[in-house]
C-alpha cells in the first residue's frame, strides 16, 4: 500500500472520527511485522545457503588424497613412530585360518599373548604395508631401528626349514630382539639328556645359524621356557639352553657373527618358582653373572665346561642380600 494513500486515509479517519483509526493502526503494524519477517527469512536463507555451500566445498576438498610422500622425511618418520608395534614371529594369527589379505601383510604380526584358539586380526598399523613400496621400506626401516622383534621357537615351528620366515634384508637390520625357546623333551632330539652335550643340540645349532644373520642387532635376550613333562626334568632344558647360547656372537661359538646375548632367564610354561637369571656384568668386562629375582648379584658363572650340578647350584643359590647369613649358619659361597 502506498504510504501517501495510507496517510491520507489516516487523516480522513482523524477528521471523521476515531472509529477507523484502530483498524488502520493494526493494518500498519501487521504490514510491518510481515515485512520484517520476510526480511529475516531472507537473511536466514542466505546464511544457511552459504553454510551449506562451504560445507560442500570442504567435503569436496576432503576427497582429494593427502600428499603424505610430499612431507619431509623427518615428518614421515614421526608418523611411523606413532604406528610402531612390537613384532612377534611366528604370529599367533598364522596358526588359524585367516583372510588371504593377511598374507599381504608380511604374515608376522601378533600380540604378546599366545592366542592359540582365537583368530587374530591385523592391527591398525599393519595396513601401512599396503600403501606402496616406498612407504613399506621407510616404515620397515624405522621398525627395525626402534622396534623389538620377539622370536619364538616352539613345537609349532621348530621343524620348519626356516624357523622364522623373515626376509634376509629385514633380518640383518634388526637392532633389538628377544628369543624365547618353548621346549618339550622331544625337541632335545635325544632320549636321555644326561648323555647329551649342549653344543651337539641340533635345534640349537639351527637357531644359532639363523641368529648369525642379525648383523645390526645390539640387544638380544633369551628366555628358556620348559613345557612340563612328568617323564623328565625341565632343568635339562634350562641347562642346555644356557650352555648352547650364552657364547653366541663370540669366538667361543660356531658363529662369531651376529649378536651376543645380554640376558638369559628361565621359566616353566605354567608357573615360575623364582629361579635366578644370568646377565652380563658390564662392570666386570661383560662376564656372565647370576642375579636373584630382585637384581642382586649372587655369583659369577663358570666357563663353557660348567656341569649341570654346578648350573643348578647357581640357579637356586640364595641371595645373601635378600637373606643374610644368620649367626651359626654356614655360608655356601
Amino acid at each position: 500500500m502506498d504510504k501517501t494513500v495510507l496517510y491520507n486515509q489516516l487523516w480522513d479517519a482523524e477528521t471523521e472520527g476515531l472509529d477507523g483509526t484502530d483498524e488502520l493502526l493494526i493494518g500498519i503494524a501487521a504490514e510491518f511485522i510481515l515485512t520484517t519477517a520476510l526480511l529475516l527469512l531472507n537473511i536466514l536463507y542466505q546464511l544457511l545457503f552459504r553454510s551449506y555451500a562451504g560445507l560442500r566445498r570442504m567435503q569436496i576438498n576432503n576427497t582429494k588424497p593427502f600428499q603424505f610422500e610430499a612431507l619431509p622425511q623427518e615428518l614421515r618418520d614421526m608418523v611411523y613412530k606413532e604406528l610402531l608395534e612390537d613384532v612377534y614371529y611366528p604370529s599367533p594369527a598364522v596358526r588359524q585360518p585367516v583372510s588371504p589379505l593377511n598374507g599381504m601383510l608380511a604374515g608376522f604380526w601378533g600380540s604378546a599373548t599366545n592366542l592359540r584358539n582365537t583368530p587374530q586380526a591385523p592391527k591398525p598399523s599393519n595396513w601401512i604395508f599396503l600403501a606402496n613400496k616406498q612407504i613399506y621400506a621407510e616404515y620397515m626401516d624405522v621398525l627395525c631401528k626402534q622396534g623389538t622383534f620377539h622370536l619364538t621357537v616352539s613345537p609349532e615351528n621348530y621343524k620348519d626349514n626356516r624357523i622364522w620366515s623373515i626376509a634376509p634384508s629385514t633380518f640383518k637390520h634388526i637392532r633389538k630382539a628377544s628369543l624365547q625357546i618353548v621346549t618339550t623333551s622331544a625337541m632335545l632330539g635325544c632320549t636321555d639328556p644326561r648323555n647329551m652335550e649342549a653344543l651337539s643340540w641340533e635345534l640349537a645349532a639351527r637357531i644359532r645359524a639363523e641368529l648369525s644373520q642379525l648383523e645390526s642387532c645390539t640387544h638380544l635376550t633369551l628366555n628358556a621356557k620348559a613345557i612340563g613333562d612328568p617323564l623328565w626334568n625341565p632343568l635339562w632344558i634350562w641347562y642346555h639352553s644356557s650352555q648352547s647360547f650364552k657364547n653366541i656372537g663370540t669366538a667361543l661359538s660356531d658363529h662369531v657373527t651376529g649378536p651376543s646375548l645380554d640376558k638369559i632367564t628361565f621359566s616353566l610354561d605354567t608357573w615360575s618358582p623364582g629361579e635366578n637369571y644370568l646377565e652380563r656384568d658390564e662392570a666386570n668386562k661383560g662376564a656372565w653373572t647370576w642375579y636373584c629375582m630382585k637384581g642382586h648379584g649372587v655369583g659369577l658363572d663358570g666357563g663353557p665346561e660348567r656341569t649341570v650340578r654346578e648350573f643348578c647350584g647357581m640357579l637356586y643359590r640364595e641371595c645373601r642380600t635378600c637373606r643374610p647369613v644368620e649367626e651359626g649358619e654356614e655360608d655356601d659361597e
